[in-house]
């Protein structure tokens, strides 16, 4: 019974995009992250989803590959929406983790300094 389980996954995952060598890169990398962060669990929980994600959304269309101007249209429309966003995490970093940092490490910083006046 268990290996015409594994014959079945194994016929039925042959023709999927997620066990393409790009994508099963992307996927066991993100995976064994998650695995040493948060445990088993999660990792399989994530091997899931981006094998998943990797078989329901098609790869980006490639410029070659428009011919209409509508598909021209679109295909800036989703560059500009996915710009904003790494441009949007991007703030979200810095405002978020890289300024608290800075600042902290500034005020230890003058915090030793006028201690170590006090002591001369």
């Amino acid at each position: 019974m268990i290996r015409l389980l594994i014959i079945f996954i194994t016929l039925t995952l042959s023709s999927c995009a997620s066990l393409d060598l790009r994508n099963l890169g992307k996927t066991s990398l993100s995976t064994g992250i998650t695995y040493v962060l948060a445990g088993p669990i999660p990792a399989i929980a994530n091997a899931a989803t981006s094998m998943a994600y990797d078989e329901i959304v098609p790869d980006s269309p490639k410029v070659a590959d428009i011919e209409t101007k509508e598909q021209a249209v679109a295909y800036v429309a989703d560059s500009l929406i996915i710009n904003s966003l790494y441009a949007f995490i991007a703030f979200l970093l810095i405002t978020n983790i890289l300024v608290p940092w800075f600042t902290k490490r500034r005020g230890y910083n003058q915090a030793k300094g006028k201690y170590k006046q006090d002591i001369n």
